[in-house]
């Protein structure tokens, strides 16, 4: 059976590595879970770009897209007004469904309708959207809750990090109003089952992020025995370390910033560091490793590029939950740093490791002697606690795995009408 699928938020061409490699672990999963499916896409820019404005009457009332018309904008903003396709809260979706199913719902209306229509399940990869009423996020859900009641498809969302707080709380009001409808809820770490349960959704479902589910491959570690060799490093012994989704105290001129401190009281305890940054706001590591006689491995480099390098690292301390992932499947020990939601705390509970609570990224100054300390440790105790890592990554990978099937199922539903009973799953 050629099942069509339209993936939405297909984050390949995201700066980050770890949303680079959702799509790909995901697109693994799908195939294997219903053979010879077909996968249309939309992408992050997709989901986040439509901003319209619409120009005053005398100047012809032409609809135009505002990332055209950047070089001008401000003349553009007095000759123009701004025209919302999309509902601002949850009491707006029906009126939104009526306009775009009228024809009235502008240009990604008229795509999104023609690609849901000829496919046979919808699905929402929740990578890096659901908290902070992200527009890719509020988008997302309202795309999600028209293909399942107006247009009867069967949706799902997958492979998401759920916080949902009282901060401004828009998004909240989605969920609330659009996941009780959905046929599949996946959420990837524990901290978002617990936040989804608190607001009523009886259900979301835990599959551990789908890149667990990718084998380690061997094809990057030529490549980076190479950078290894070209910069000096050999067999010397190392530890990795990464900044955050969270803003970090980078140097700037005279100032060194926090994070340098920390690199040298790491770099005391005997080991060179290798500083890791793909993301533009972490490139400022680039500096700090010229500052501490370091090595930076910068955005050159792939997302597989990271196993390798992890695997040979005493240890990884870092602000990206990805990261963790990565390490974790290789075996290297980490010490977490916060992140912009409880992400990173939901995989520690998840990987059962001994520390839950992050420490906090923004201020470095009050935890560098504790972070040391927990490096220290984690160095003596490596091949012990590897092991450990070893073992509960690769269960959470067969975990992963089960998303593929689970999802096949909610197409056989679709199509028999069947109850997934408690033993299918």
């Amino acid at each position: 059976m050629n099942v069509r699928i339209l993936l939405i938020n297909d984050n390949s061409a995201h700066v980050n590595w770890g949303a680079q490699a959702s799509p790909p672990a995901l697109a693994t999963m799908l195939a294997e879970g219903l053979p010879g499916c077909t996968i249309t896409t939309l992408s992050h820019a997709w989901l986040v770009r439509p901003h319209y404005r619409r120009m005053r009457p005398l100047l012809g009332g032409r609809l135009i897209r505002e990332e055209h018309w950047q070089r001008v904008r401000p003349f553009i903003n007095r000759c123009s007004v701004p025209v919302p396709f999309y509902p601002e809260v949850a009491d707006d979706f029906d009126y939104w469904a009526d306009k775009w199913l009228a024809g009235r719902g502008g240009p990604q209306a008229q795509e999104f309708l023609a690609l849901a229509g000829s496919s046979d399940l919808i699905i929402y990869n929740g990578e890096n959207s659901i908290y902070r009423n992200t527009p890719e996020g509020c988008h997302g859900i309202f795309l999600l809750w028209l293909a399942k009641t107006r247009l009867g498809k069967p949706s799902c969302i997958v492979n998401h990090t759920a916080h949902l707080n009282d901060v401004r709380p828009i998004m909240s009001g989605m969920v609330k109003l659009a996941y009780p409808q959905l046929d599949l809820v996946a959420v990837r770490e524990s901290c978002s089952l617990a936040s989804l349960q608190a607001l009523g959704i009886k259900n979301a479902e835990l599959f551990p992020d789908v890149v667990f589910s990718l084998a380690p491959g061997e094809h990057a570690r030529d490549r980076v025995d190479e950078w290894r060799r070209r910069c000096g490093l050999g067999d010397q012994t190392y530890f990795c370390l990464s900044a955050s989704g969270l803003p970090v105290s980078m140097p700037r001129g005279a100032w060194d910033g926090e994070i340098t401190a920390l690199v040298r009281d790491l770099k005391s305890l005997g080991l060179q560091a290798v500083l890791v940054a793909k993301d533009p706001w972490c490139l400022p590591l680039a500096e700090a490793a010229k500052r501490t006689d370091s090595l930076f491995f910068g955005p050159e480099h792939e997302f597989y590029d990271l196993w390798p390098l992890f695997q040979g690292a005493s240890f990884l301390v870092t602000g990206h939950y990805h990261y963790a992932i990565f390490g974790a499947m290789v075996g290297c020990p980490f010490v977490p740093l916060s992140v912009n939601n409880h992400k990173m705390q939901g995989l520690c509970e998840l990987l059962e490791w001994d520390r839950t609570v992050p420490f906090d990224a923004t201020l470095l100054r009050s935890c560098r002697g504790e972070i040391v300390n927990e490096a220290r440790w984690l160095w003596d105790e490596r091949s012990k606690v590897s092991e450990r890592l070893l073992k509960k990554a690769a269960a959470l990978r067969d975990e992963a795995r089960r998303l593929g099937p689970r999802i096949a199922r909610t197409v056989r539903y679709a199509e028999t009408g069947c109850a997934v009973t408690k033993g299918e799953l």
